[in-house]
């Protein structure tokens, strides 16, 4: 995806106060890490499964040991919610 529409889905997308502050952000940055920044949002949001459709099978570790776990296994059991963050 360009970065041209990209900038233009985000415009669309986001609420003009959000969007600002996310140029304001991004403008402070390095040009080199703000590319990389840009392409990762970009692909992250080209590349992920679309609301309401099935999620693609992944392994993870189970916490405290114990193997692994694979959504597939989980499919057809109560809903199964994956939060993902950063909390540094």
């Amino acid at each position: 995806m360009a970065q041209e529409s990209f900038m233009d889905l985000l415009r669309k997308n986001l609420s003009e106060k959000d969007f600002s502050r996310m140029m304001a952000f991004t403008a402070g940055m390095e040009p080199e890490r703000r590319a990389v920044m840009l392409k990762f949002i970009a692909e992250r949001e080209t590349l992920a499964p679309a609301v309401g459709t099935e999620a693609p099978d992944f392994k993870l570790p189970r916490l405290g040991g114990g193997g692994l776990v694979q959504l597939s296994s989980l499919r057809g059991q109560k809903p199964v919610a994956l939060i993902f963050g950063s909390y540094t």
